[in-house]
Formats: C-alpha cells, sequence, structure tokens
C-alpha cells in the first residue's frame, strides 16, 4: 500500500464512500460541525482516487458529512480545503476499518475536566457550549460531575461506579459527605435514589415537606430564601436552604390564622404546626348546629342549581366540556357546598365552652378540653335538644338503612381497618396503648365516655366478620388480610414454645410490624342492630380510620348484592347522583329495580362512591 502526503482538497471534490467501515456511533452531525466551527478540523480525512477529479472518503465520513453540512449553512465554503491524506483504492477498507478499530473515544470523565478546565481559564458557560455544540445546562452537569470527590472519578473510569451514581452523588459538592455516604451504605443501600437521600436528608424538600407546601414556595423566595436544584433531576422542585426562615414564615402564617379564628369568639385557639392524632385525642368535641335557611340563601341555592342543570343539559352529548364551561361548573359546585356549610354553624354557647387548634395541615374548631368535658355535659343536660351543643351524630341524621345493611357495611369497614392497620406499626402502638391506658390510667367513670375500636381482651381476631357480612371472605380486605396473616405464619416458629426466644432475638421493627398486625384483628367497629351510632366503641373507629387515613373506595364496591339491591328505589337514584353528578334521573326512574340496580352498577363502578356510613 502506497500513500501520499497530505494535501489540501476542496470539499466540493469529495464524495462519500460505501467502504467506509464505520455506520453508526459517536458525537451526532451537529455536535461535530459545531465542534469543527469552533475548533477547525483537528484530524484530516482519508480518502482515495474515484475519477479524474473527485476523492471517495474512506476515514472520516462523519467529518465529512459536518463539513457539508457547514457548507450548505454557509459557515465554510464549498471549496474549502479539507486535509486529507490519499491512499490506494485497493487498501480502503483496510485503512477504514483500522482507524475505526485503533481510535479510542475520550472518556466522559476527561470531558468533564476538559469543561472545568475551560471554565477555570476564563471561558464561560455558554462560549463552552457553542463550541462544543452542547446545551448550556449539558455544561453545567459536566461541571458539577467533574466537581465529585477525585475518589469516585477514579471509581468511574474504572468502571466501579455507574454514571447515575456519580450524578448522585453530584447532588452535593461537599466530598467528605460523598465520601461518608458511600463508604457507610450497604452494596444495595448505594443505588443512585439511596445515595440521593443519604445526601439530602438534612435538606429541606420543596415538594415533601408540609411546611413549605403551607408557605409556598414562591413566598419563601419573595422573602429571600435561596434554593439549591439538582441538575440531574430538572423535575425536581429543588431544596430549600434556610430552615430557619422556613420555620419563621410558618410560624407567621400561623399566628395569622390564629388570629383569624380566635376572632370568632372561641373560648380558646392553640397553635400546634404539626397536630397529629396522639395531639387531637385528648380533646373531645362539639359540632356545629343546624340554623335557619334564609330566603336569600335558598334562592342563591336554587339558582346556582338552575344553572349547572341548564349547562349539563346543553352539553349532554359531548365527550367533555370546554375549558371555561367546566371552570364555570367547578365554580357553581364550589359555592353551593360553601352556601351548604352556612347552613350549619357553631352557637355563640358552644365557642364559649371550646376552642380551635390552628396546624400546617387544617383547623381543627369545635375541640373540649378535658377540664371542660363536664361543663358541655351540663349544657346538654339542661337542653332537650341535643342539638343545642352540637352533637349532631345523632341517628336522625342518618340516611336509613337496613339493620342487616348497616352491620354487613360496618363489618366489611372493620376488615379494611383491619387491613390497613396491619400495615401501620406507628398507629397500632398508639392504638394498644390508648386501649390499654384508658383502663389502667383512668378512673372508670372518666373512661367509659372515651371508647376503643379495639378488642384487645377478646380471643382471636376481636370478633369474626363473616357471621357479619355475606361472602366477605372474598373482599379485597379479607383477601388482604389473609396474604399478612400467611406471611406472618412462615416468619414465626412452628413451635410456640420457641416465638419467645424468637421474638427477643427480633429487630424492634420487625417485633412492631407484628404488633401492628395482631392489633389490626383486635379492632371491632361492626354496628349491631342494637348499637348506638355514636357510642365510644364506634366513634373511637372514626378517629383510628382517619388516623390511617382509611379510603373505603379502596377497599369497598357498591355492587347489587353489596349495597344497590339492598336498599330503596330513591337510594339508588341519590347514588347515582352523587356519584355521577347526574341529576336528570326521570328515565331512570322508570325502570324497575332489578333494571335500575344492573344500571346503577355499570354507572357506579369507576366512581369510587360510598354511602355515608363508609365515610370516615
Amino acid at each position: 500500500m502506497t500513500t501520499q502526503a497530505i494535501v489540501e482538497i476542496p470539499l466540493n471534490k469529495l464524495m462519500a464512500s460505501d467502504r467506509n467501515v464505520r455506520k453508526t456511533g459517536g458525537q451526532t452531525i451537529e455536535d461535530l460541525a459545531a465542534s469543527i466551527q469552533a475548533h477547525g478540523l483537528l484530524h484530516n480525512l482519508v480518502v482515495s482516487k474515484a475519477s479524474k477529479d473527485k476523492y471517495q472518503v474512506i476515514a472520516g465520513s462523519r467529518r465529512f458529512a459536518a463539513l457539508t453540512k457547514l457548507a450548505k449553512d454557509k459557515a465554510i465554503s464549498k471549496t474549502f480545503g479539507v486535509p486529507c491524506r490519499i491512499i490506494d483504492s485497493e487498501a480502503s477498507t483496510e485503512s477504514s476499518l483500522a482507524e475505526n478499530i485503533i481510535r479510542q473515544n475520550m472518556h466522559p470523565a476527561d470531558q468533564f475536566a476538559a469543561f472545568r478546565r475551560l471554565v477555570d481559564e476564563g471561558t464561560g458557560v455558554e462560549e463552552v457550549a457553542a463550541r462544543f455544540g452542547v446545551t448550556a445546562t449539558t455544561v453545567r452537569q459536566r461541571l458539577k460531575l467533574a466537581n465529585v470527590a477525585p475518589r469516585f472519578i477514579e471509581l468511574y473510569r474504572e468502571e466501579k461506579i455507574t454514571l447515575e451514581q456519580l450524578m448522585a452523588l453530584a447532588i452535593t459538592d461537599d466530598h467528605a459527605a460523598q465520601v461518608n455516604a458511600w463508604d457507610s451504605a450497604q452494596h444495595w443501600q448505594r443505588e443512585p435514589h439511596a445515595l440521593r437521600s443519604a445526601l439530602t436528608e438534612s435538606k429541606i424538600d420543596a415538594a415533601n415537606d408540609r411546611r413549605v407546601r403551607f408557605v409556598g414556595v414562591e413566598a419563601y423566595k419573595d422573602a429571600g430564601g435561596q434554593i439549591e436544584r439538582d441538575l440531574f433531576q430538572p423535575e425536581h422542585e429543588g431544596y430549600l436552604t434556610d430552615a430557619a426562615l422556613l420555620d419563621r414564615l410558618t410560624a407567621e402564617k400561623l399566628e395569622t390564622l390564629a388570629n383569624e379564628v380566635r376572632a370568632e369568639g372561641w373560648k380558646w385557639v392553640e397553635v400546634l404546626p404539626t397536630a397529629d392524632y396522639s395531639d387531637l385525642s385528648k380533646y373531645g368535641r362539639i359540632y356545629p348546629v343546624a340554623v335557619p335557611e334564609t330566603p336569600k340563601l335558598r334562592a342563591e341555592i336554587e339558582a346556582l342549581q338552575a344553572e349547572q342543570e341548564k349547562i349539563e343539559e346543553a352539553h349532554q352529548d359531548a365527550d367533555e366540556y370546554p375549558e371555561d364551561v367546566d371552570a364555570r361548573l367547578s365554580e357553581i359546585e364550589a359555592r353551593i357546598d360553601e352556601l351548604n356549610a352556612q347552613s350549619r354553624q357553631y352557637s355563640y354557647e358552644q365557642k364559649g365552652l371550646a376552642g380551635a387548634v390552628v396546624s400546617i395541615e387544617n383547623i381543627q374548631r369545635g375541640l373540649v378540653r378535658p377540664e371542660d368535658k363536664r361543663k358541655v355535659q351540663a349544657a346538654k343536660s339542661e337542653s332537650n335538644d341535643e342539638d343545642k351543643t352540637g352533637d349532631d351524630n345523632g341517628e336522625e341524621d342518618e340516611v336509613q338503612l337496613s339493620a342487616a345493611l348497616v352491620e354487613g357495611l360496618t363489618a366489611h369497614r372493620t376488615a379494611a381497618l383491619r387491613a390497613v392497620l396491619a400495615t401501620r406499626p406507628d398507629v397500632a402502638l398508639v392504638a394498644a396503648t390508648h386501649s390499654l391506658a384508658l383502663r389502667i390510667c383512668y378512673p372508670m367513670e372518666m373512661s367509659y365516655d372515651v371508647g376503643s375500636a379495639l378488642s384487645l381482651s377478646s380471643e382471636k381476631g376481636g370478633c369474626s366478620l363473616e357471621s357479619h357480612a355475606k361472602n366477605i371472605q372474598t373482599s379485597l380486605a379479607h383477601t388482604r388480610l389473609d396474604e399478612i396473616h400467611n406471611q406472618w405464619i412462615k416468619r414465626i416458629p412452628e413451635d410456640p414454645d420457641e416465638f419467645w426466644d424468637w421474638l427477643l432475638k427480633q429487630e424492634q421493627a420487625v417485633v412492631l410490624e407484628l404488633l401492628a398486625y395482631c392489633v389490626g384483628q383486635t379492632v371491632h367497629a361492626v354496628r349491631l342492630a342494637h348499637d348506638s351510632r355514636t357510642a365510644p366503641r364506634f366513634v373511637a373507629a372514626d378517629k383510628l380510620a382517619k388516623a390511617i387515613n382509611l379510603d373505603m373506595a379502596d377497599w369497598w364496591k357498591a355492587t347489587g348484592e353489596s349495597y344497590l339491591g339492598r336498599v330503596k328505589k330513591e337510594q339508588i337514584l341519590e347514588a347515582i347522583t352523587e356519584g355521577t353528578g347526574e341529576t336528570n334521573l326521570e328515565e331512570l326512574r322508570k325502570l324497575k329495580k332489578p333494571e335500575l340496580v344492573a344500571t346503577a352498577e355499570k354507572r357506579l363502578a369507576d366512581t369510587r362512591w360510598l354511602p355515608e356510613i363508609l365515610i370516615a
């Protein structure tokens, strides 16, 4: 094979060759063109004679394509002199193969270091991006990676750490923190998400912190707060850097809300930034009473409902509402809810006996301190109308259901309570402690009216649910309980004599998990015909449901067997209205009950509708 010295050949005298062995890989043509424009052609092409005045490119076809693009974009002329080495055509395939096999691409870590060196020497990020045909964000990401501890850069070169792990470590510039996070983690804890979590556990996550949601990111920034963002998670909202500022803004907003509530006339108002179940469980509660509906209020509600029906009729054939129509319907619904809420209010006498707790999550009104409970009872006794003190949990307010249906529905709710509590050791521990301490630490006359939803002194399961609800064994909650039960049977010793020693050897987390399952099985919230809705046990069950965020729509669905076939036609129509928002049901009223049940079952299938008795 003979070669010649490198010579310049006009670009328009070159042509592509099918003998070039590289078909894929490397930079994009756009990136390469930008690099050539900024730095010139750093490597010559290898060509062979194709005709009298034409040469075919044997090696460097991508450089040739990039030059062609630059000429097309008028960045260079068509006659631009391209440095080329001319070889014999017989050796063209061999030369192309040799160049592509022998050539070794730059390691990404070298690029990180090169970008940092350019910036350190005074080249701006935007200019570096333009020179190399990448975005400014890409340059900033490379600079961030270049700032990871040298130890991890070397591990990356040796392919002992992935790029994703390197990006996770780059969330902080603290090399000591990076090393500590890596060295203190087990192998399985070195996944990118685990490393990122370890390095940000002391930071304030804008997406998940309750204080941030309460105050708002914009309010924090307006007050001078700074936010750090993860360059490798552009969708993430970032991390707040000034915890003291966030706490101050939180306290100020809470106090502003508290002053507004104080102006309502409550006996006391307390600020508890993170009020949870244990904080609120010590209080009793009174409820707002019904107040006469004014003609003006009723007129506005009826006008809104009429407008709502008119809009829905006008768009009944549309697959979805236009954006402005949908917005108006939302406004109408919100206003109707607001007006309906005005029909129940706390009285002056109630506010003189109770108070409110203002927290980040919400405002809890109508709370009664332990020392005021007797005063509330005395006020209740002085009146023949219980609604005067606001206890609106009376039986007359509940939609009338048969005793058997109430028993079945509350059995399903009990099963769901058990299934969820079985996976919540934190709440199970509180519930068990609460139930036992009520009996041990308080006089019976004081604890009787409080009650617990647990039946800790009973045999296995608190109460069997099979006798209370038909086919409950096939329900989602019961099935889940069976799964958890079988998992524990496989984990604990077969011989009960070995169980104590086995428990002593377990980590506390395992014991708490088992406690949660066992406590969950003691929940007893089935309401029989002779049970009062306001019995302490059911009030306690409501508190338990709230503590574990129970949503019965996850565990129960309205079917002909579970509900629809066991209530009156009017109640079926009400369910359709509540579940689907439909109000024009005249055609459905004409159906026979079996047909109506089947129709309702289909329409409610995906609505997550629940009867009031199952709403926690």
